[in-house]
């Protein structure tokens, strides 16, 4: 999946749209709904927005109807998009979501210097576990970054994760993928940011 997910990112960063409409708080498949031409995002414009989901054991498969995007906007040069969600299985379930979508700045005063991810509220029981794994890909590099909670006979944590981009990046492609699963008890996950920050000096 990944190979596939950075052979297609050359074709995915032709065709910034000309003009896009401020984004809005609405559902995944409403932002599936906007195609190439997206919404703006601060200075950013994020568009082609993707989602599958799978699941196993008897754990509800999420639909896109069910995921939540927030647009975040901060007053410092950062700019985000949280997605939240009903994630969540139990002792024998697994449950997976893929979000992927671009992101394009309109001139290179405005390029993404760096990306976080963050997470917080998790929960799993024992020999469970619930993630975040964001794969991100500009025309020349990728970068991996992870928020977790994974507990076996004891848990560890993450709930923040970042890259920074020298020289700052005009495009770029992100995939979240979304993972729990759990041998026994309760694994969840309420939701996840993506910020884009284009001032690292403002923050």
């Amino acid at each position: 999946m990944k190979t596939l997910f950075f052979l297609s990112v050359a074709g995915a960063l032709i065709g910034a749209p000309a003009w896009s409409a401020p984004c809005e708080p609405g559902s995944l498949a409403s932002y599936i709904a906007m195609g190439t031409a997206g919404c703006t995002l601060g200075s950013l414009t994020v568009s082609g927005f993707s989602y599958q989901a799978q699941a196993r054991g008897g754990a509800a498969k999420i639909t896109a109807d069910q995921i939540k995007v927030s647009p975040l906007l901060a007053p410092t040069g950062s700019y985000g998009l949280q997605f939240s969600a009903p994630w969540d299985v139990q002792s024998g379930q697994a449950q997976a979501s893929g979000i992927g979508y671009r992101v394009l700045s309109p001139s290179a005063s405005q390029a993404v210097q760096q990306v976080r991810l963050d997470g917080t509220g998790f929960k799993a029981g024992l020999f469970a576990s619930a993630a975040v794994n964001e794969y991100l890909a500009t025309m020349t590099t990728t970068s991996t970054l992870e928020i977790y909670l994974k507990c076996t006979e004891t848990c560890s944590s993450q709930t923040s994760d970042m890259a920074n981009f020298t020289p700052a990046v005009p495009m770029l492609v992100v995939l979240d993928r979304v993972q729990l699963q759990s041998k026994q008890g309760e694994a969840a996950l309420p939701s996840f940011a993506d910020w884009f920050v284009v001032c690292l000096a403002c923050v």
